[in-house]
């Protein structure tokens, strides 16, 4: 959240960078329950934000319609809470792995995927001298996925506060409803996931901070997505097998995420540069390079553009088709989100002050996504994404 809702040229400029470092989505780059970054080091005011996004993939494939409302409110001198409340609609097309006519056929087999989804999230930031401790708790629900997520932050601020180091645990209680192949029975299958962050964010001079931090992520129970399968061609078949995909029962993950913020004088803009590393027990190795210039014109416009590139290794026991028979393998998948990859996020948002108390932000984005080896290209999605936002603040 842009806290800057009033134009104050006169406002010092470690205040600017700190509230351009808040407006980064960390939310995107790191697990449900934990967050990082200058929300503990600048208090914003009391607000309602609305956001509206339209998600559309090419080829009229999936369709996300997001709506959301978040809030923030001081409840005594030391305690603020906060939350949010999210519907998403999900409609269209999406990959299963397989093939239509014959194996690596090229033309992809899909199906069809409606739902809705209602989430939402409350924390409470608990101040007490220069700590700050955020207990915090989740919940999602769709038709075939269910969601509980407690979580635990504490920030300590030292060094005059120019420094915080923050700790943070978080735990989700998930079941997912599998689909089996064959029409067999569905049922309820349960997932955990625990995600643990150490972290810390420095100013370095007036104009500059700098912040990183690293998280290590442990997944069990049933890990498998219930709409993807995998295809099998092997000798003395005259078809091709369809299988669900099998992924291993356990994960684990390792995280660690920099990003370097400054804020430039005669330009009245910031400039936000990051970059995450990501490793997993399925072998995926991923690198993440985002950036994002703030730019002020006159006193009442805020451009933002923003590009960010994504690239990742292909799990162990992912291939687009396999060629033995499926007895003989443990695990395997052929979801596309599991090969060798690359996407592309770009776009350009303005945000209007409207007035002292109000303020309306307007944003698109294109995103692509292309692989990287034998998968087939059809595979991977490329979307716009439009996103309307109005914020009340008092």
């Amino acid at each position: 959240m842009n806290n800057d809702c009033q134009p104050n040229r006169t406002a010092k400029t470690a205040g600017k960078a700190l509230a351009a470092l808040r407006r980064w989505p960390w939310q995107r780059l790191l697990p449900l329950g934990l967050s990082f970054g200058g929300s503990t080091l600048l208090r914003g005011e009391n607000q309602v934000d609305y956001r509206y996004e339209y998600y559309q993939e090419d080829d009229h494939r999936m369709k996300i319609e997001t709506h959301s409302v978040y809030f923030e409110q001081k409840l005594l001198d030391s305690l603020v809470a906060k939350g949010e409340l999210v519907y998403d609609s999900i409609s269209g097309a999406t990959p299963t792995g397989t093939y239509r006519f014959s194996p690596g056929s090229g033309v992809i087999r899909t199906t069809e995927v409606q739902d809705i989804r209602r989430a939402g999230n409350l924390a409470l930031d608990w101040r007490q001298g220069r700590n700050t401790l955020t207990p915090g708790f989740a919940y999602s629900k769709e038709s075939d996925y269910e969601s509980y997520g407690l979580s635990l932050n504490d920030a300590f601020e030292f060094n005059e506060k120019n420094t915080i180091l923050q700790l943070g645990a978080a735990h989700n209680f998930d079941s997912v409803l599998d689909s089996p192949i064959g029409g067999a029975p569905r049922t309820w299958r349960d997932k955990d996931s625990t995600d643990v962050m150490v972290g810390v964010s420095q100013l370095l001079t007036p104009k500059t901070i700098l912040a990183a931090n690293f998280t290590f992520g442990y997944e069990s129970g049933f890990l498998s997505d219930p709409y993807r399968a995998a295809e099998f061609v092997y000798p003395l078949r005259l078809a091709g097998v369809i299988r669900n995909e099998n992924r291993p029962g356990q994960r684990t993950k390792e995280i660690f995420l920099t990003s370097l913020t400054h804020y430039f004088d005669p330009l009245d803009a910031s400039i936000e540069g990051s970059y995450r590393f990501y490793y997993d027990s399925y072998g995926i190795c991923a690198q993440t390079l985002g950036l994002t210039w703030h730019q002020w014109l006159g006193k009442h416009v805020i451009l933002e553009p923003a590009f960010r590139f994504y690239e990742q290794s292909a799990a162990s026991f992912y291939s687009p088709l396999f060629h033995e028979d499926p007895a003989n393998l443990k695990f395997y998948s052929a979801d596309y989100r599991l090969s060798n990859f690359y996407s592309l996020d770009y776009g350009l948002s303005a945000t209007f002050i409207l007035c002292d108390h109000a303020r309306f932000t307007l944003g698109y984005h294109r995103y692509e996504m292309a692989g990287l080896d034998n998968t087939v290209s059809a595979m991977y999605p490329k979307a716009n994404i439009v996103t309307i936002g109005l914020s009340i603040l008092w």
